[in-house]
């Protein structure tokens, strides 16, 4: 059994499954700016809306911390329960 799960991560190493380089990024850079996706101001945009979302969140846990505080207990319940599977 041992031998089986090396060869399994060794072809799964081989095959791509790990993280990708620099150069695999460069050219899915590229390939999208040859569709028209500029990659540049999507990660910015994306970026700003992170930012706001952080900001929101920030906003409304100190509007209602009570209310912040049963959302966590709760997902924390469901995380706890869903672990324990």
């Amino acid at each position: 059994m041992e031998n089986g799960f090396k060869t399994m991560s060794q072809a799964a190493g081989g095959a791509g499954g790990g993280v990708p380089n620099e150069s695999e990024h460069e050219r899915t850079s590229d390939r999208l700016k040859a569709y028209g996706v500029d990659t540049d101001v999507m990660a910015e945009e994306a970026s700003e809306r992170v930012s706001e979302l952080q900001q929101m969140i920030i906003d409304e846990v100190r509007a209602r911390p009570l209310r912040a505080l049963g959302w966590a207990m709760a997902t924390g319940v469901v995380f706890g329960f869903w672990a324990a599977k």
